[in-house]
């Protein structure tokens, strides 16, 4: 079949959906052979559309004013089939459910945005206490989960299993600052350091970097991994990047892992780091919106787009200060 000039042009007043495939790439041989120039090349057959999914990092702690909802608008221009979310996606340690369920609607009319699945990975903040808990069960169930999508594994794990509550001071501190960020954020801004060395908030970190995944987590990942030998790729997601503390109960799920091709993304430092292990990508996101924590490359408000092809995972690291509009503009006032 050869599609002449006339024929494309014919299609393309009518409306017609028109691909470039195997008889488009012949007239172009023709044409070529013919002496005359082809306005496209390499012309292949179009398939249907591969995986592609957006990971988003860290929102909180002290999310900075405007930054997440201005990343669901620049990531609903990527047209992902989902967003998956690294979690901290609300900030943490309130103590009564009125305060924590007002955090979930606002983020929810951000994540609304999207157009499109957001799926989340629980963080300390999103799990920080029983109330916390609570609440996720109520909207998510169980705080680890897998899924299988166009051959590709996705296991969601769980770094808050259990929960690893604050001292009641220790949280009422972190909250004050939380409602200043939100009124006077450049006070704020002046007044982070002195927080950082409060000794209920210094205290406190020890807990916040701990990771918890529980036996039943553990053998309920190994088993999910059995069961699922046939995907393509395996994408692994935890808030908190258990690979870096050598946790016993993750190096578990990575042995489960073995030789089979995976991805590993975390978030939880607000500091990107990639390393390889064993062959293996490890992402550790850094933030969506969430508080600089130390000066560096690391240091950036970013998300990560993935395409699976038939080779394997395309990354595509997009700074949100660099992902613009028609009109060249990110819309974003208080990024890194």
């Amino acid at each position: 079949m050869t599609i002449t000039r006339h024929d494309v042009l014919r299609m393309m007043l009518a409306g017609t959906a028109f691909f470039p495939g195997a008889a488009f790439a012949q007239s172009a041989a023709s044409e070529t052979a013919n002496g005359m120039l082809a306005p496209w090349s390499g012309a292949t057959e179009i398939g249907p559309k591969p995986l592609t999914f957006t990971v988003v990092g860290d929102n909180t702690a002290l999310a900075r004013p405007g930054v997440f909802d201005q990343t669901m608008t620049q990531v609903s221009w990527l047209q992902p089939d989902f967003v998956m979310s690294i979690g901290d996606v609300i900030e943490g340690y309130a103590e009564d459910a009125e305060t924590v369920a007002r955090r979930w609607m606002e983020a929810e009319q951000s994540i609304a945005k999207l157009g499109c699945p957001f799926l989340v990975c629980g963080g300390n903040h999103d799990l920080s206490n029983p109330v916390y808990a609570e609440a996720w069960t109520q909207r998510f169930g169980r705080p680890w989960r897998s899924f299988e999508y166009k051959n590709a594994l996705f296991l969601i794990l769980c770094t808050e299993d259990p929960v690893i509550p604050l001292t009641s001071k220790a949280s009422a501190t972190f909250n004050a600052m939380v409602d200043l960020v939100a009124t006077d954020f450049d006070r704020a801004q002046q007044e982070l350091g002195a927080f950082l060395a409060l000794p209920e908030i210094v205290a406190s970190r020890d807990l916040t970097n701990q990771v918890n995944i529980s036996d039943e987590q553990v053998g309920w990942a190994v088993d999910t991994l059995a069961q699922n030998r046939d995907a393509q790729w395996t994408f692994v997601f935890l808030h908190k990047p258990a690979w870096k503390s050598e946790d016993r109960q993750f190096m578990k799920i990575q042995a489960a892992l073995g030789d089979r091709p995976h991805t590993v993304f975390g978030g939880h430092t607000h500091y990107a780091t990639h390393e390889v292990i064993a062959g293996r990508d490890y992402v550790n996101l850094g933030t969506s919106g969430g508080i600089r924590t130390r000066p560096g490359p690391g240091n950036l408000d970013h998300v990560i787009n993935v395409t699976l092809t038939t080779k394997g995972p395309v990354y595509a690291n997009l700074r949100l200060t660099g992902l613009l509009d028609l009109a060249g503009q990110s819309g974003q006032t208080l990024a890194y």
